[in-house]
């Protein structure tokens, strides 16, 4: 998204979490697994909300199944810089995380390890702020390994999760809304039918878990 962004209606109102899914339209890696996007808002600002996502030491306040998130390597920061970094020419914040969580229906802790980009967007108005968070999974080193020989946790491949957060006014105050889009690669061994009711119900709890952290 290089343009500015312009005003769209809001779909979410109060309580609500609207959650849709959808498949790849083509054939190819992780095509037969959901694309999931859900939308709700936040009773705060899109710049706090953001940070909350950025902030691994965070992560718990908003997933009881999470066991930690650390930063693994940094290469930009300043989600709110419009202008290139002069080292690496990003703009925003970009770096690698590493994740443990714990769901309740698999043995083993499930492990996520990310490229997450997150950055602010120009706008049309200076009327509220607009972000977006963008990650997928990347487990080879810089020798094409994968270093898989640590069986302690079950690794998940996350191919694309989308975060787009705005500022809006709800009855006079300051709020957000936030669309979530995921398309990931479950565990071995779960149907393809179990995997998209999960998901479906994970988007949704996501959302209301981090309203909770703001009431």
């Amino acid at each position: 998204i290089d343009g500015p962004m312009g005003q769209w209606p809001n779909a979410a109102y109060g309580e609500d979490v609207l959650v849709w899914t959808s498949k790849c339209p083509h054939d190819g890696h992780g095509s037969e697994y959901p694309v999931v996007r859900a939308r709700g808002i936040i009773p705060t600002s899109a710049c706090n909300l953001v940070e909350l996502l950025l902030d691994s030491g965070r992560v718990q306040q908003y997933n009881k199944m999470s066991l930690c998130r650390i930063d693994e390597h940094c290469f930009a920061e300043g989600v709110d810089r419009l202008s290139e970094c002069s080292v690496t020419g990003i703009r925003g914040e970009a770096k690698i995380v590493r994740s443990k969580s714990q769901p309740p229906v698999i043995r083993k802790p499930v492990e996520l390890r990310l490229l997450l980009h997150a950055r602010r967007l120009p706008s049309e108005s200076e009327e509220g702020a607009k972000y977006l968070t963008i990650g997928r999974s990347i487990w080879e080193t810089e020798h094409g390994t994968a270093h898989a020989e640590d069986t302690s946790a079950t690794r998940c491949e996350m191919l694309l999760s989308v975060n787009m957060i705005r500022d809006l006014q709800v009855r006079g105050e300051q709020w957000c809304e936030i669309t979530t889009i995921t398309h990931g690669i479950s565990p071995p061994g779960i149907p393809i039918y179990i995997v998209k009711r999960v998901a479906l119900a994970a988007a949704a709890k996501f959302i209301r878990d981090i309203r909770g952290v703001f009431e």
